[in-house]
């Protein structure tokens, strides 16, 4: 009998949990053909989410919890998931309920029919104005200058083989996007439309400088553009500037017309300068996440595990 591990990346969800580890367990009792695991991780939750996991644990030997000692991100929660899961395929949903669990049901039938990843993409989606505004700009970009296979909804809930999941562990990137990795891999992905529902419980810890830092990552991690675009904002910023020195000389030297223009000098310092310290603070971008790597931290640090070896 094959086995299917659910992971939940669980931070400050007290108030979905009552309801979201009841609903995971009504799916694995619908997977009879599979022997199912459920990996919750908190991470570094200060709300009461660890003690409702405890009592869940406590009557089902199927839940398995990875606490770790501080709040790491979603990406390094999800890693954690993932060293300690142990199913022949494996699937990822946040905690909040917003994607439906019972679509795992329909995801598992296809990896027993030979699909190795499986894509819950969002067509649709309950949120506010912003967060639909943030997430069209974000999965445009990826999809026009990242990775072309990217569902044009995006995803974060998916189901993958055990194939994958070896890939992914040996990923250490301390500055990645988990879901854009499993597409990287390059196995053709199965996709499942859904609507992406409205978050009924608790208060999303989803922030904008999450967003923006999730945004960095992943446009340095998967696309060349941020770099290439400095090397042609160079480009034209030097060919403007050749030729409005050329049209200097010609009409100084030529056209005896004395050389005006304080203001437009102080525009074109000012532009320039401008540009330099964006460019300047992209390649720190790329230097940081250099140095981050080379440290060699651990990706997480475990406080405690329950109903695991």
């Amino acid at each position: 009998m094959p086995k299917l591990s659910i992971i939940v990346p669980v931070y400050f969800n007290e108030k979905n949990l009552t309801t979201t580890i009841p609903a995971l367990q009504g799916v694995l009792g619908l997977l009879t053909e599979f022997e199912g695991e459920l990996v919750f991780v908190d991470d570094g939750s200060a709300d009461g989410s660890f003690g409702i996991l405890q009592e869940f644990a406590a009557r089902d030997p199927r839940i398995k919890i990875v606490r770790l000692v501080r709040n790491f991100g979603a990406y390094m929660a999800l890693l954690a998931g993932l060293d300690h899961a142990t199913g022949d395929c494996i699937a990822v949903i946040m905690a909040d309920l917003q994607d439906p669990p019972e679509l795992i049901v329909e995801m598992a039938q296809k990896w027993t029919a030979g699909s190795k990843l499986v894509l819950a993409e969002r067509t649709d989606r309950e949120d506010a104005f912003i967060d639909r505004a943030f997430a069209s700009v974000f999965w445009g970009f990826i999809r026009r200058f990242g990775i072309k296979t990217v569902p044009k909804g995006g995803f974060d809930f998916v189901l993958f083989d055990k194939c994958i999941a070896d890939i992914l562990r040996t990923m250490r990137e301390k500055n990645s996007h988990f879901m854009l990795q499993t597409v990287w891999t390059g196995y053709p992905p199965t996709i499942i439309p859904y609507t992406r529902r409205k978050r009924t419980a608790g208060k999303s810890k989803w922030t904008f400088s999450k967003k923006l830092k999730l945004f960095i990552d992943s446009s340095i991690s998967f696309s060349f553009i941020p770099i290439r675009a400095m090397s042609l904002f160079g480009a034209v910023t030097a060919l403007i500037g050749f030729a409005f020195a050329l049209y200097v000389l010609v009409t100084r030297i030529w056209l005896n017309i004395p050389v005006q223009g304080y203001t437009s000098l102080m525009v074109a310092l000012l532009i320039i300068g401008g540009l330099q310290m964006i460019m300047m603070g992209m390649i720190g971008e790329y230097i940081w996440r250099t140095f981050d790597e080379t440290r060699r931290r651990p990706s997480y640090i475990v406080a405690e595990k329950i109903n695991l070896n």
